[in-house]
């Protein structure tokens, strides 16, 4: 009898304790810091299988959002549990943006007033962006200076019928005049206890923008689970397209090369888990490629190849190789690392050459911090820039200083992928971590 009723406790104790565990980690990954890198809408665009992505709008948002109150004073604001960018673009996406002129600027010092202006939020993308990107990003139809260029939109709090487009590389500002334009949703947001200040400065000089940092910075570590992508899946998309063609495999050391004919072909480093594919189908056609042209083609480019794109944001334009360039992000931070360049390009010539640069690796799910040690401090960017001066860099030949995450292999378990923290910076054309280049490594 004993037994009996035991036995009947055994099933429903069992399923309760497994639906109280999967409750747990179901409130553990949607309650992680890093989740909101992860909140996407959903589209579908592939040739063999549906593929869940973000759209356009979220790909090329902003990533840095920036406060200067009545005083001067510079912070960087983030929220570990939304994305306070997308807050703002939710609220601009409601305003009505009725027409854009250009504003005539004699100085880059008239130029940094504006940028540096009190009371004001500027919204900062990694690089150049088009007026008819935003149009798209924030549901707009401006009509004039559509190909027009720029990488930030201030936006002053007392003034309730403009924002302003910066363009850094010729100091032009473009002036959008609004209706039903109104903070005050965003200042509720802004004002609640989870939003973190960090002290910054942006400073305007030789036609750039900089974020220095003029405090330490405590940043978090992280860890993801890893998601690998089949190579011969993604060779039979790329190549296979319309279930027709016959995909050749040449395997050579370290290297798996896929051909399709003599116009396609994809190559696979299996050591570092990196893919270039080339398509030669079209090569010799000329084609006029606009800044916007480039940006919404390598778009849908992206989606096709089938990259996981939960964490790809829109980093840069290379105009040496004609690439768009994209990185995965972090609470607003990019991370390197993951390939040689640490990103993913996708190129596309005037002679009708395609060319995609990518990783077969991308995060998959947060899982809790492996080390015992889950922040970093880090030092201001003036420190970092003094210790690399000591170490003997010249200081006119050190570019960017940029804050953001390391991509390394978990020590534990392979599956894993660690994000550490730290000081980029741009030297000689490549991206270094400010200790590799302090240790001589």
């Amino acid at each position: 009898m004993m037994m009996r009723r035991l036995r009947r406790l055994i099933l429903p104790i069992g399923l309760s304790l497994l639906i109280l565990l999967s409750i747990g980690l179901s409130m553990y990954i949607w309650t992680n810091p890093s989740r909101y890198e992860r909140e996407s809408k959903v589209s579908t665009a592939s040739s063999n299988s549906t593929i869940a992505t973000r759209t356009i709008d979220d790909v090329y948002l902003p990533t840095q959002l920036v406060h200067t109150d009545a005083k001067g004073k510079q912070t960087l604001l983030i929220n570990k549990n939304v994305s306070l960018v997308t807050q703002f673009k939710e609220q601009i996406s409601k305003w009505d943006a009725r027409s854009i002129s250009k504003v005539r600027v004699t100085s880059a010092r008239s130029y940094t007033a504006l940028l540096n202006g009190q009371d004001s939020y500027v919204l900062n993308f990694p690089d150049s962006v088009t007026v008819s990107m935003f149009n798209t990003i924030f549901s707009q139809n401006l009509q004039s200076y559509r190909a027009a260029k720029f990488s930030r939109i201030v936006i002053p709090i007392n003034d309730t019928s403009h924002v302003y487009l910066l363009n850094d590389s010729q100091h032009q500002i473009y002036s959008v005049r609004l209706k039903r334009k109104s903070l005050t949703r965003m200042q509720k947001i802004l004002a609640a206890v989870s939003v973190k200040s960090i002290p910054v400065v942006m400073t305007y000089r030789h036609n750039a923008t900089y974020l220095d940092y003029t405090q330490p910075v405590k940043m978090q570590q992280y860890s993801y689970l890893l998601n690998k992508l089949a190579a011969s899946q993604l060779a039979n998309r790329l190549l296979d397209a319309d279930g027709n063609s016959s995909v050749t495999v040449h395997n050579r050391k370290h290297e798996q090369e896929y051909t399709t004919g003599s116009y396609k072909r994809m190559t696979v480093n299996t050591k570092q888990g990196t893919v270039k594919y080339e398509d030669y189908s079209d090569a010799g056609n000329q084609r006029q490629l606009t800044l916007t042209t480039q940006l919404r083609k390598s778009y849908n480019h992206l989606v096709s190849i089938g990259v996981p794109m939960d964490n790809i944001r829109y980093y840069g334009y290379d105009t040496t190789s004609n690439s768009v360039i994209y990185r995965s992000y972090v609470e607003g931070f990019p991370i390197f690392n993951q390939t040689e360049n640490g990103d993913v390009r996708v190129q596309m010539t005037t002679n009708s050459l395609e060319r995609y640069y990518f990783s077969l690796y991308s995060l998959q799910v947060p899982v809790p911090t492996t080390g015992k040690q889950q922040s970093v401090t880090l030092p201001s960017t003036s420190t970092v820039l003094k210790k690399l001066v000591a170490a003997g860099y010249k200081e006119n030949k050190l570019g960017s200083i940029e804050l953001g995450y390391h991509w390394s292999k978990n020590t534990s378990s392979k599956l894993v992928i660690d994000l550490n923290p730290t000081y980029y910076v741009y030297y000689n054309g490549a991206w270094r971590t400010y200790t590799s280049m302090l240790s001589g490594s």
